[in-house]
């Protein structure tokens, strides 16, 4: 257990460090350039890089540190409590390092432009400064995809034996239900809705409104309620029947259980891939539905042997009765 918790501890430490590192960079930028900003900073530009929107030199620092440490801890939290080795988290690695040079980058670049501007309202940014930035970002990331390794295959890839039935007397019902929680989404969704906030409050960027909604979205979806009923798999918020996703027996071909690690799947939240969607809230115990379309539907959740069994003892009685109507 400890081996395990100190891999963990290393895991975090290894995507926040760039975002560290950037804030380190924009300190000692701040620093050695302080005595020739202006006491307003332009930090938001228009689409031809003229100054719109403006931030007390005092405030720079304090919404550049928020940005920056909080942006690292939320990918910090989501790699230490991810149960993935480390080949299997190369997207996150690689995210968490383009992110944190290109916020670094455009930190940097807006006290560049300031510097010994008169006025803030005539301070620009020239727009080859974006398509740079984003170049760098994207360097920087497949450095961090490439030192990741490449990893083990994933273990959870469908077996081909038949689904387990749950018997059920002719004309007996059962209802399964279990409700799920996701540390990951709660603590993505509370840490971007108060970095919105601390934007909104502090300086006009232009993404507050936007990180407000995804965290708001992200804390929603955190706890959800999986259902097994007659009328097939249905989820929703733990706190509200709407909005719901729902699966009807008609749609399903078979069902199972596996474990899945929630980076395999695409990540935390609603994950759509070729000829998968999932909604992943924690890596673990996970149902996966094969439809008859062809495409698969996962959830991670407990207990899901007894949902899958349950399913399949459902649909084939929903066959038979349909088959019996025909």
């Amino acid at each position: 257990m400890e081996v395990i918790v100190t891999r963990a501890w290393r895991r975090a430490a290894v995507v926040a460090l760039p975002f560290v590192l950037a804030w380190a960079a924009v300190l000692a930028v701040y620093a050695a350039l302080r005595d020739r900003l202006p006491d307003r900073l332009a930090t938001h530009f228009g689409p031809g890089g003229q100054a719109d929107g403006f931030t007390g030199l005092g405030a720079f620092l304090p919404v550049a540190t928020t940005l920056l440490l909080l942006s690292g801890l939320i990918a910090a939290a989501l790699a230490y409590r991810s149960l993935s080795a480390p080949g299997a988290q190369r997207m996150l690695v690689a995210m968490a390092y383009g992110t944190a040079v290109l916020l670094g980058y455009l930190h940097i670049v807006t006290l560049w432009v300031n510097a010994s501007a008169a006025r803030a309202a005539d301070v620009t940014l020239p727009l080859w400064h974006l398509a740079l930035s984003f170049a760098a970002a994207g360097a920087v990331g497949w450095v961090g995809w490439l030192l990741a390794g490449r990893g083990d295959a994933p273990a959870d890839e469908p077996g081909e034996e038949a689904g387990p039935r749950l018997p059920l007397a002719k004309g007996e019902a059962a209802v399964w239900t279990h409700t799920v929680g996701s540390p990951v989404l709660a603590v993505l969704g509370v840490g971007t809705t108060l970095l919105g906030v601390v934007l909104a409050v502090a300086a006009d960027t232009g993404a507050e409104t936007a990180l407000i909604v995804i965290g708001l979205i992200s804390a929603a979806l955190s706890r959800c309620r999986v259902t097994v009923d007659r009328r097939g798999l249905s989820v929703a918020p733990w706190f509200t029947p709407r909005p719901r996703l729902r699966i009807s027996l008609g749609r399903i071909k078979e069902a199972t259980s596996r474990e899945a690690r929630a980076l395999s799947l695409g990540g935390w939240g609603y994950r759509i891939q070729p000829g998968r969607s999932a909604l992943v809230l924690r890596s673990g115990d996970a149902l996966f539905l094969r439809l008859v379309t062809g495409k698969e539907f996962v959830v991670t959740v407990d207990d899901a042997a007894t949902a899958a069994a349950l399913l399949n003892t459902l649909v084939e009685r929903d066959r038979t009765a349909t088959g019996a109507r025909g």
